[in-house]
Order: C-alpha cells, then sequence, then structure tokens
C-alpha cells in the first residue's frame, strides 16, 4: 500500500465513475484529495458518488475549460489526475466543438497549469482503448496503431499527444493510461449504450437490456477496483513516466453473454437482441479488447477480479444504494 499522507491530488473529474472511486482508495490512504466537476448533466457525475467521503475531499464545481480556476488548482497539487472527458461517443458526434473544447483543449488547460507551476505535478491522463478505432487485429496494446474513427477517439489521440509533448519540451512528468470498458460502483447507469452501468441498471429495474445484433461484439472488461489499483501505482512510480499504456483485464467478453450473466446474477431483467441505431453504426468499432503486458512487468501489477465476482459486487452495491441511483 501506498502511503500517499501529505501529498496534495487534484482529480478533474471527480465526481465521476473513475475519478470518484480514485478518491475514495487515495483519501483512504492519506491523501488531501481536491475533486474538480462540472457536473454536466449527461455526464454521469454525481455528488452522491463520494457522499460518505464527503467531508474527507475538497470538492470544487467547475470546468476544465476554465483556465484561471484550473492554474489555480494544478498549482497547489503534487499529482493530477486528469480523468474529465466529454466521454459520450455519438454526443460527440452531435456537439463536435464541445468534445473537443472539453477532450482536446481542456486537457491543453490543465497541461499548462502544470508547466506552469514550479515544480511541475505528475499528471496521470486517462485515454480510452477509442483511439485504436477499429482494429485490424487484437488483443491490441502499445505498439498497434492507433488510427480512431470518430471525433471522441480522435480528440483522445490528441491529448495523448499533448502529455508527449508536454513532458518532452516542458518537463512536466505525465503518464497516459488508455482505459478498457471499466464497470462497478458508481459508474453511469443512464447514458446510452454502454456496459459500464446500463446493463446492469435495466436488470435491476426489471427492464429489457438492449443488445445489438447478433450480440457477439467483443469487450475488454476491467473492474473498477482493478483500474484503481494501477492508477494508484501511476501516480507514483518513476518507470512510468512519459510512458503509455493499455489497461484492461486482458480478456475478451461477448455482449450478448455479458447481458445474460447479468440477468442471471440478478435473477431479475431480460436480455432482447435489437438492430444496430444508424447514429451507432456509424462508429461501430467492432471487437476490441487489450493487452496489458507492458503495465503488468512495469508496475507488477495484475487485474485481481474476475467477471463474476466484479458483477456480484456491483449488483450489490445499486441494490444497497438503489435509492441513490435507480430511483431518480
Amino acid at each position: 500500500m501506498t502511503d500517499w499522507s501529505g501529498r496534495r491530488v487534484l482529480i478533474t473529474g471527480g465526481l465521476g465513475f473513475i475519478g470518484s472511486n480514485l478518491a475514495h482508495r487515495l483519501v483512504e490512504h492519506g491523501a488531501e484529495v481536491t475533486l474538480l466537476d462540472a457536473l454536466l448533466p449527461h455526464l454521469g457525475g454525481k455528488r452522491a458518488n463520494v457522499a460518505d467521503i464527503a467531508e474527507e475531499v475538497r470538492v470544487v464545481e467547475g470546468d476544465v475549460r476554465d483556465e484561471s480556476l484550473v492554474a489555480d488548482l494544478v498549482a497547489d497539487s503534487d499529482v493530477v489526475y486528469h480523468c474529465a472527458a466529454q466521454n459520450d461517443r455519438a454526443h460527440a458526434g452531435r456537439q463536435p466543438q464541445m468534445d473537443v473544447d472539453i477532450n482536446a483543449k481542456g486537457t491543453v488547460t490543465v497541461l499548462d497549469a502544470a508547466a506552469a507551476s514550479d515544480p511541475a505535478p505528475r499528471v496521470v491522463y486517462t485515454s480510452s482503448l477509442a483511439v485504436y478505432g477499429r482494429p485490424e487485429t487484437n488483443p491490441v496494446d502499445e505498439s498497434t496503431p492507433a488510427r480512431p474513427m470518430d471525433l471522441y477517439g480522435a480528440n483522445k489521440r490528441a491529448s495523448e499527444h499533448y502529455c508527449r509533448i508536454y513532458h518532452e519540451q516542458e518537463g512536466v512528468p505525465t503518464t497516459v493510461c488508455r482505459l478498457a470498458n471499466g464497470y462497478g460502483p458508481r459508474a453511469p447507469i443512464e447514458k446510452g449504450y454502454g456496459v459500464q452501468g446500463t446493463f446492469v441498471a435495466k436488470a435491476l429495474r426489471d427492464e429489457i437490456i438492449e443488445v445489438f445484433e447478433p450480440g457477439d461484439m467483443i469487450r475488454d472488461i476491467v473492474y473498477i477496483e482493478d483500474v484503481v489499483d494501477a492508477l494508484e501505482t501511476l501516480g507514483t512510480h518513476d518507470a512510468v513516466l512519459g510512458e503509455e499504456f493499455v489497461l484492461g483485464s486482458g480478456d475478451p467478453t461477448e455482449l450478448l453473454a455479458l447481458a445474460e450473466t447479468i440477468v442471471e446474477i440478478a435473477g431479475i431483467g431480460r436480455v432482447e437482441l435489437v438492430p444496430w441505431p444508424e447514429e451507432w453504426t456509424k462508429i461501430d468499432r467492432g471487437d476490441v479488447y487489450c493487452d496489458p503486458s507492458k503495465l503488468e512487468s512495469t508496475i507488477d501489477w495484475h487485474p485481481r477480479t474476475d467477471l463474476e465476482t466484479g458483477l456480484r459486487e456491483t449488483i450489490n452495491f445499486y441494490r444497497e444504494h438503489r435509492e441513490e441511483y435507480l430511483d431518480q
């Protein structure tokens, strides 16, 4: 366990899925945590996500696009986890300027503030496997060509380049982490088509889980506690500076099988195959899962949670916190 006592940590997007779970861990390990979140309605950030640590964190409701605010917060930090993102791929196509502003310009705002600080804080950037677009082969790793096929993936890839440039030219200690499909407690449950929370929520509400035909699309599903294990180490390990990593379970999971497993564990809900909506057909990435060997060998990290165990933990969480999440 890393001792974070006395370390000042800023998490952008800190009321979202990744940021709030990371905040719980870092508070537990002694960090002084500040959470910046704009609470934009379609992105899944909720104050309920940190209700049980509300007295132990500082919450700043503000936007990563606010240069002055970000500069002040970054200057007062030892480590910055830049998790803030417009993370809806379909929304990126409908609102391209907003996606550029948050996912590209927002990253530059954070990095520029870090470069202006003395000393510059470490910056860990949470990217996405979406940077690979539709990969020709699987599993993907750090050597796989990044050819994003939508605006969301393109802006995440641009931010990866910004991290590299600020590291090489401005001396900002950056690390890029390309996340697979995370799931677990505090995941957004009202967002379009996704496995992070919507499948679980629909099952627990005894609704139909709609899976796009024929249901054999493959994704890399990784439990949030395993993600947090890796992110915590990426914030302290010197060997990761200036590097890019993929972070996932390394296991391919078919979405139809995932939905059926959720219904089986929950004991409620049902699954139905449906045609692909036109909006999603244009940005279908096909199958994608990753090989996290580089991360495993660099920081001695390994995913510890099998899918069934993680789903049981997730379902139990939402049952225990139904009023805060499912009954809204």
